[in-house]
C-alpha cells in the first residue's frame, strides 16, 4: 500500500513537471511570435539613401556659375543668403525603369533635374530656372514623384537654395529612392496598417490567456484548454499578418504557405471545440465526422472514377466545404453535450446567446454607417453565391467563437477566485465551530467531574442517614436530588456524537432563555456527511435560529422546531423558528445579513449552500408569516 502511494505521488510529480515544461514552452512560443511580429511588421521597404548628408562623397557641389564647392567639415563655402548649390550624383545602372524619389525638406529649397531636364520642384519657386523672391515654407519642399530612368549613365542634379546662414551639408533636403514603386503603394502604406492591429489584438489575447493559464497552473488547477485557446489567437494573428508578411516571407510566397495560415485558425478553433466535449460525445461524433470527411476527401481526390483535380482544387474543396462541415458538426456536438450537462458548454451557449442581439445591433450601426465590419460580413456571403465556399463565413464565425471562448475564461477565473474565497471562508467558519465544540466538550468535561465530586457527597450523606436509621430524611434527599436531575438540560438527542453534541448545545440554550423548542431526530451512527461538513452545516443551522429568537421582542412567541432524518446514504434536516421581521432573500437564495458587521457576517447561509449542493442536494431558505424556514436534503 505504501509502494503504490509513493508511485501515486511520483506520477502527479511528474505530471506536474510536465504541465510546467509545457507552460514554459508555452510561454517562450508566444513570446518569440511577438518578437517576430514585431520585427516583421517594422521591416522596412527596399530603399537607397541618397541624402548629401549621409553620403557626402557621392555628391559633388558647385555654384550656379559652375564654381566647385569642397565641404570643409560639413560646411559649404558658398556667399550670400541666398546662394544656390548645384548637387550632382549618378545613380546606379541596375536600377528598375521606374523609381521613386522621396522629397523631406530641412531648411532649404530645392528643384531636381535628371539628366539635365526639370522633373520636380515641389514648393513651387522655382520658375523660369531661377528660384523667385517669394516666401519659403519647409514642408512645401517635401514631397515624391516617379522618375524614368534610361539606364545608362543617369545623373541627378539637385539645386539648392540655401536660407539664412545655413551652409551645412546636413541641412540639405533628403532624399531616398525606392527602387520598386509598386511595394511602396500598396505593402507600407496599406497592407502593413491594415494587419498590425488586428494582429496585435490577436497577440494581446494570446498573452492574456496564457497568464490565464500560468494563474491556474500557479494555483494547481491548471486547464490545458487554454493552451488550444491560445494557439487558436496565436493562429488568427498569423492568418492576419500574412497578408503583409507575404512581402517579406519568402515562405509565404508559395501558395501553399499562405493557405496553410489562413485555414489554420478553423483548424485551431475546431481543435479547441473538441478538447471541451465530455468522452460519450467524442465517441458518438467521431465516426460521423470521420465518414463525412472521407466521403468529401475521396470525392474531390479521386472523384469517384473521373480524372482527380489539381492539387489547389483539393487544398480549395478542404478550405471551402470540409473545414467549415467540421465546425459546424462539432458545434452541433457541442450544444447535445450541454443538454446533456457539459458545463463549460452550457456556459458557451449562454454566452453566445447573449452576444446574438449585440453582434446584431452593431451589423446593424455599421450597415447604417457604411462601416467595414457590414461591408466585410456581406462580403462574406457573396462569396458562398459567387465560389461556392464557406470558408469566408467560417472565419468570421471563428472570431465570434474565440472572443466567446475568452469571455468564458475570464469569467470561469473571476468565479474561481469567488468560489475560493468562498471557500476560505467555510473553512475558517469550520475552524470557529471546531474550536467552539472543543470548548464546548471542555466545558462539559469540567461539569462531569463537578456533578461527580457533589454525587460523592449526597452518597455520603445518604448513607449516614440510613446508618441513623433516618429513613424519612434520607427520602426527602433523595426526592429533591431527582428534581434536581430533572431539570438538568437532556443530552441524549441522537447516537451520532457531532450531532448530539451541537443540537445539545444550541437546543439546551435555547430552552433556558424559554424558547419553546420542539425536537424530532432519528439518526444512525455514520452519516451521508463528513463531521467537519455536518459541524457547519447545523452550527449554522441552529446558531441562526437561536439569534432570531433572541432578537424576538418580549411577549411575542419565541419558538424552535429541528427535524432531522440520516443514514448512511441521506440526510434530511429542516428547522423553523420565530422571525420578528422579514428577511431579504434573493432571486438566487442568497440572503442579506441584518448585523450590523456586514463584512464578517452574512457567510452562513453561503457555508450551508456550498455544503449541500456540493453533494448534490437541494438547500431550500423562506421566510413568511413570522417564521423562517432552512431545508437541506442530501
Amino acid at each position: 500500500m505504501a509502494g503504490k502511494r509513493k508511485t501515486t505521488v511520483l506520477a502527479e510529480r511528474a505530471r506536474q513537471y510536465w504541465v510546467l515544461l509545457l507552460g514554459i514552452a508555452l510561454f517562450l512560443a508566444v513570446l518569440a511570435l511577438c518578437v517576430w511580429y514585431v520585427r516583421l511588421t517594422s521591416t522596412p521597404m527596399a530603399s537607397i539613401d541618397l541624402s548629401p548628408a549621409s553620403d557626402p562623397a557621392r555628391w559633388s557641389f558647385a555654384l550656379e556659375d559652375g564654381t566647385v564647392l569642397l565641404s570643409e567639415d560639413g560646411e559649404l563655402p558658398a556667399s550670400g543668403s541666398d546662394a544656390v548649390v548645384a548637387c550632382r550624383t549618378r545613380l546606379d545602372g541596375d536600377l528598375s525603369e521606374k523609381v521613386l524619389f522621396v522629397v523631406t525638406a530641412n531648411r532649404a529649397d530645392c528643384a531636381l533635374f535628371l539628366n539635365d531636364s526639370l522633373v520636380y520642384a515641389p514648393s513651387g519657386r522655382f520658375v523660369d530656372g531661377r528660384f523667385s523672391t517669394s516666401a519659403y515654407e519647409a514642408f512645401s519642399a517635401s514631397g515624391q514623384f516617379i522618375a524614368h530612368l534610361t539606364g545608362e549613365d543617369d545623373t541627378l542634379t539637385m539645386l539648392v537654395q540655401l536660407q539664412g546662414d545655413d551652409r551645412s551639408v546636413k541641412h540639405l533636403p533628403k532624399l531616398t529612392l525606392y527602387p520598386d514603386v509598386v511595394n511602396y503603394y500598396t505593402q507600407p502604406m496599406s497592407a502593413a496598417a491594415e494587419a498590425a492591429f488586428p494582429s496585435g489584438m490577436y497577440f494581446a489575447l494570446a498573452l492574456f490567456v496564457a497568464a490565464l493559464f500560468f494563474i491556474g497552473l500557479w494555483k494547481g488547477r491548471a486547464d490545458v484548454g487554454l493552451i488550444l485557446l491560445t494557439f487558436c489567437s496565436l493562429s488568427m494573428a498569423l492568418a492576419s499578418t500574412a497578408p503583409y508578411a507575404a512581402y517579406v516571407v519568402a515562405a509565404l510566397q508559395w501558395p501553399a504557405g499562405s493557405w496553410f495560415c489562413s485555414t489554420l485558425p478553423i483548424a485551431a478553433m475546431c481543435w479547441t471545440l473538441w478538447y471541451r466535449l465530455s468522452g460519450k460525445i467524442r465517441l458518438y461524433v467521431l465516426p460521423v465526422i470521420g465518414a463525412v470527411s472521407a466521403a468529401m476527401l475521396y470525392y474531390f481526390i479521386a472523384g469517384f472514377g473521373n480524372v482527380p483535380p489539381p492539387w489547389h482544387t483539393q487544398m480549395k474543396a478542404v478550405q471551402s466545404w470540409i473545414l467549415p462541415m467540421l465546425l459546424v458538426l462539432l458545434l452541433l456536438a457541442a450544444g447535445i453535450d450541454a443538454t446533456r450537462g457539459n458545463p463549460w458548454f452550457r456556459g458557451f451557449f449562454r454566452y453566445l446567446a447573449w452576444s446574438v442581439p449585440v453582434a446584431g445591433a452593431v451589423w446593424g450601426f455599421s450597415a447604417l454607417t457604411g462601416g467595414k465590419l457590414a461591408q466585410t460580413m456581406r462580403d462574406a456571403f457573396s462569396r458562398i453565391a459567387a465560389y461556392y465556399s464557406f470558408f469566408a463565413l467560417c472565419g468570421q464565425l471563428c472570431i465570434l467563437l474565440l472572443i466567446l471562448c475568452f469571455l468564458h475564461a475570464v469569467v470561469d477565473l473571476i468565479s474561481g477566485l469567488a468560489r475560493r474565497d468562498a471557500e476560505m471562508q467555510a473553512l475558517s467558519l469550520r475552524e470557529k465551530y471546531a474550536r467552539e465544540n472543543v470548548e464546548t466538550m471542555l466545558a462539559s468535561q469540567e461539569e462531569t467531574r463537578r456533578l461527580r465530586h457533589e454525587m460523592k457527597h449526597h452518597i455520603a450523606l445518604m448513607d449516614e442517614m440510613l446508618a441513623k436509621r433516618e429513613y424519612e430524611r434520607a427520602g426527602e434527599y433523595i426526592r429533591s436530588l431527582s428534581d434536581k436531575v430533572s431539570s438538568l438540560p437532556s443530552d441524549a438527542y441522537s447516537k451520532n456524537l457531532v450531532i448530539n453534541a451541537i443540537a445539545g448545545r444550541y437546543l439546551n440554550a435555547a430552552k433556558s432563555e424559554g424558547v419553546a423548542v420542539t425536537s424530532d431526530i432519528h439518526t444512525s451512527e455514520n452519516i451521508a456527511l463528513r463531521d467537519e461538513e455536518l459541524c457547519v452545516l447545523l452550527t449554522n443551522m441552529l446558531e441562526n435560529a437561536l439569534e432570531s429568537c433572541r432578537a424576538t421582542p418580549d411577549g411575542a412567541e419565541r419558538f424552535i422546531r429541528f427535524k432531522l432524518r440520516s443514514s448512511e446514504d441521506h440526510l434530511t434536516v429542516c428547522c423553523e423558528n420565530s422571525a420578528s421581521r422579514a428577511v431579504s432573500i434573493g432571486a438566487d437564495g442568497s440572503i442579506t445579513t441584518s448585523k450590523e458587521d456586514k463584512e464578517r457576517h452574512g457567510y452562513g447561509v453561503a457555508a450551508m449552500r456550498q455544503i449541500v449542493e456540493q453533494r448534490d442536494g437541494q438547500f431550500t431558505v423562506s421566510c413568511a408569516d413570522g417564521r423562517f424556514i432552512v431545508e437541506a436534503t442530501v
